[in-house]
């Protein structure tokens, strides 16, 4: 996912900021091999701690009030 993600977002920027030109293919590949890399390690650091926090987002917390009013 991360080589999708990185290899559509280098080839965009690739386009807007040099531009379409001669050597398009070989400067965007220049640019996801940079950015393939950086995204993967980004990637492998992050997603512990985003995954936890959407699981905290996500959770009911258990009620002990004992509100019958309250469904699971």
């Amino acid at each position: 996912m991360s080589g999708v993600v990185t290899g559509c977002v280098s080839a965009t920027v690739t386009a807007v900021n040099p531009g379409f030109s001669s050597n398009y293919v070989e400067e965007w590949l220049r640019s996801w091999s940079i950015a393939f890399p950086v995204g993967f390690g980004l990637l492998l650091l992050i997603s512990p701690f985003l995954k936890r926090t959407a699981e905290t987002i996500v959770t009911r917390p258990n009620s002990t009030t004992g509100n019958s009013d309250t469904k699971p």
